[in-house]
């Protein structure tokens, strides 16, 4: 069952561990990624920074990703790439979010699900003339257990 978030900032905010499974179909591959994430203050809502290894199909390496996570409201804002384009709303009032977004001609559609205070996972289905993955990423916010949870 969801958990609904009556405060995004306060929600997200801190240090979380994330593991995250990845499976392009074009490639036949399944790959993965652990390591940390934190949403760190901001002026105007939360900085977002992923830090993790990655394994995907021989690479075996580092990967970083950056957001910028605008609150405009409460539960609601909006999540911009590290170059401050716009990616897409977030709202997650009712505990779940789904999202659809194009960039170029491909097609984003996901899905954020919290399940309680210190656990929630991103769900992404990426398809297109270039692109055809599915990522999925547990956020556990550290010094907390999420282990009892179906997916």
């Amino acid at each position: 069952m969801p958990y609904p978030v009556a405060n995004l900032r306060a929600f997200l905010a801190g240090r979380w561990r994330i593991s995250r499974r990845i499976g392009d179909v074009r490639l036949g591959i399944i790959g993965r990624l652990t390591g940390y994430a934190t949403f760190a203050p901001a002026t105007d809502g939360l900085a977002y920074d992923e830090s993790g290894d990655l394994r995907f199909g021989s690479y075996l390496g580092h990967a970083i990703r950056r957001y910028h996570l605008v609150i405009d409201r409460p539960t609601a804002g909006e999540m911009r790439h590290a170059d401050g384009t716009r990616f897409h709303e977030l709202d997650l009032a009712s505990g779940t979010a789904n999202i659809l977004h194009h960039c170029a001609r491909d097609y984003y559609r996901g899905r954020y699900r919290a399940f309680h205070e210190s656990c929630f996972i991103t769900v992404w289905q990426v398809t297109g003339p270039r692109k055809d993955y599915r990522l999925a990423t547990l956020h556990t916010r550290i010094a907390s257990d999420c282990s009892d949870l179906d997916e």
